[in-house]
């Protein structure tokens, strides 16, 4: 039994893990002595985090550290081997990954910080404080990689306990945007980050609005000073010479023909040798390489650092469009506006309403509806807001349904998502789905029971799990895809994601068209599954749109090709096709006159090999031209 002497010592901080508003989780800092001891948990669907970690501290200075990652329910008794872990012996720094043959070691000076491998912000909070502490606020840091911290804002907040001044520092890693964290005035966490959960001191949760205001003017004026560095206003007249131009709307190429583009819009399209350029015009050559339309992302994800990372990454990659499908609304209208305003270097932003039923369970997002007067506001408001479609989660009830499909179509909106429990895929078709976002649902849907037995799973663990044996050749499979085909369901496999890693990164996986053999492994089976359902989606004429959902759009549509559509129909897929879907083709989906003037410029021929579409040399978004390599380095150097 612990003495009263030790009890007093022991010192417990308390933080709340909020989604949206609604606790999801805590993270509880136990300090004793030398020891700090953090546990940390949310929900996150039916899934979720869970670790501890355990820091010694001498002298203000954290000297050794474990992490362990946990299972979500009934964590372990005993923790077993860390994941990570260090310790400072003497004069050198030692650590171990779980897994490793051996440790490293480098030696230990004051300037010597380990980042341990765990996602919590107290982790984040303790780099903040060190780095507080270093000449310029710059540190190398180990196992790898640089740090530096910038102190961007401060504010006082009223919480439970009184008034208390905090700041927000920024921690820029080596790639990618800066990572928050608000401290009070002894450098102890106060809030995580703005982000899906977000994780704060007991007691302070009233002061997150206030803070994420804060963070987003830092972060809204770092995507406006990248903007004006990198888009520079639209030249009065462009004139691209000589290219092949891909032909969306037929799906054919067109030798050496030129296109003139006067503000953001496409002034003419012809032969190059028949084709007046316009005086003081801007020209890019484009002899020997390929002009192609503005491509789709059909599945991505708006949050607070997309308008200085993926944003340009999607636009160097010739993505000129994305259609966001689920984020927050206020940072997806925002991100929406200043696109279309040419205040951000971004793609295009197109809406769809993220829409939830409650539950432990519920997704991230504010947007939860239990009754159908709830789901009717939510949609009220999107529309309101300018969304062009809603997306039905996974504990959305059932009965609900039917009413949001009329609701939705009365105001002209689409309708797609996961199919929710309780629900099959060709049930939720006739019920008003307008499309199915994830291939893994033209699976789960044929073990429903699987869902639930032995235990509460994802529809992608089941997916996953039963895609090396799936039989593709049953009726039931084959009369769905009739279903999809005859009432013009559009399907979002984001294919990419349910793949084995090796044919993520582009690896030629098994042939598709020919059978297993046994000594392939599941995983390669279930890669053939997956490639197969998609080449029987297209013969069937069901409609195919990429997306990504964070993963890698050249991986997707070279899959597609993979799978046996050839290259110039994954073209078009990822333009004209998206553009028809959502009813923009008059502005948007191939170079055409009249158009907006949303093209690229490829060193080869993606209309016979996808993969040539990785070598983007120019990138036109409504008339603006981009670097693609000065969008990359902005992201990859900073």
């Amino acid at each position: 039994m612990l003495s009263l002497a030790l009890l007093l010592a022991i010192d417990t901080t308390g933080y709340v893990v909020l989604n949206h508003g609604r606790p999801a989780g805590e993270m509880l800092v136990i300090s004793s002595a030398d020891t700090v001891v953090v546990k940390y948990h949310h929900v996150d669907r039916n899934r979720g985090p869970r670790s501890e970690a355990r820091y010694t501290i001498s002298r203000g200075r954290v000297v050794a550290g474990r992490t362990w990652n946990l299972p979500l329910n009934n964590p372990p008794a005993v923790l077993g081997n860390p994941a990570d872990r260090f310790e400072v012996v003497r004069d050198s720094l030692t650590w171990l990954w779980q897994g490793s043959d051996s440790s490293a070691r480098v030696p230990y000076t004051p300037a010597t910080f380990y980042r341990l491998f765990s996602f919590t912000p107290y982790n984040q909070a303790l780099l903040a404080r060190f780095l507080l502490g270093q000449p310029n606020r710059y540190a190398k840091l180990h196992p790898r990689g640089t740090a530096r911290l910038e102190v961007v804002g401060d504010t006082t907040v009223r919480t439970q306990r009184g008034r208390e001044h905090v700041r927000l520092v920024m921690i820029r890693d080596t790639v990618g945007e800066a990572a928050g964290v608000w401290l009070d005035d002894r450098n102890e966490l106060f809030a995580d980050q703005t982000g899906w959960f977000i994780t704060v001191r007991r007691g302070a949760e009233a002061a997150l609005p206030a803070l994420h205001k804060i963070e987003m003017r830092y972060r809204d004026a770092n995507g406006a000073a990248l903007a004006r560095r990198l888009a520079p206003a639209a030249a009065s007249v462009v004139a691209i010479t000589g290219g092949d131009l891909f032909d969306s709307e037929r799906g054919v190429v067109l030798p050496k023909q030129s296109v003139i583009i006067r503000g953001s819009r496409i002034e003419a399209v012809g032969p190059a040798e028949s084709m007046t350029i316009p005086a003081g015009a801007t020209i890019i050559d484009a002899t020997g390489k390929t002009l192609v339309p503005g491509m789709w992302d059909m599945h991505s994800h708006v949050f607070p650092t997309s308008q200085t990372t993926r944003a340009l990454t999607d636009l160097a990659s010739g993505i000129t469009t994305i259609r966001d499908m689920a984020s927050d609304l206020d940072l997806a209208t925002s991100l929406r506006d200043r696109s279309a305003a040419g205040s951000l270097a971004a793609p295009r932003v197109v809406l769809a309403g993220f829409l939830e039923g409650p539950g432990r369970w519920a997704g991230p997002t504010e947007a939860i509806a239990g009754t159908e007067e709830e789901a009717t506001r939510w949609i009220a408001r999107y529309d309101s807001l300018g969304y062009k479609q809603i997306k039905l989660y996974n504990l959305i009830q059932q009965d609900l349904v039917p009413t949001i499909a009329r609701e939705a179509h009365k105001r002209g909106m689409r309708l797609s998502g996961h199919v929710p429990r309780g629900l099959s895929t060709p049930a939720a078709v006739r019920l008003g789905f307008d499309e199915i976002n994830h291939i893994a649902f033209l699976i789960s849907t044929f073990y429903p029971d699987s869902l639930y037995l032995p235990d509460m799973r994802a529809y992608s663990a089941v997916s996953s799990a039963m895609a090396p044996n799936f039989n593709l050749d049953t009726p039931e499979f084959g009369a769905m895809l009739t279903l999809f085909r005859e009432r013009g369901t559009v399907i979002d496999p984001t294919v990419n994601l349910w793949l084995s890693p090796r044919a993520q990164g582009g690896i030629p996986a098994p042939n598709v068209g020919i059978p297993a053999a046994a000594s392939e492994s599941a995983a390669d089976r279930a890669d053939a599954t997956f490639l197969k359902i998609i080449k029987r989606l297209h013969d069937a004429g069901v409609t195919i749109v990429p997306g990504t959902d964070g993963s890698s759009y050249n991986s997707e549509l070279e899959n597609y090709e993979r799978a046996g559509i050839p290259a110039a129909q994954v073209l078009r897929i990822a333009t004209i096709v998206p553009a028809q879907v959502m009813k923009d083709d008059k502005e948007y989906g191939s170079i055409a006159a009249g158009k907006v003037a949303d093209l690229f410029i490829v060193d080869g021929k993606p209309a016979e090999r996808v993969a040539d579409l990785r070598k983007v040399e120019r990138v036109i978004r409504a008339g603006r031209v981009y670097d693609p390599k000065a969008l990359r380095t902005s992201v990859g150097g900073r």
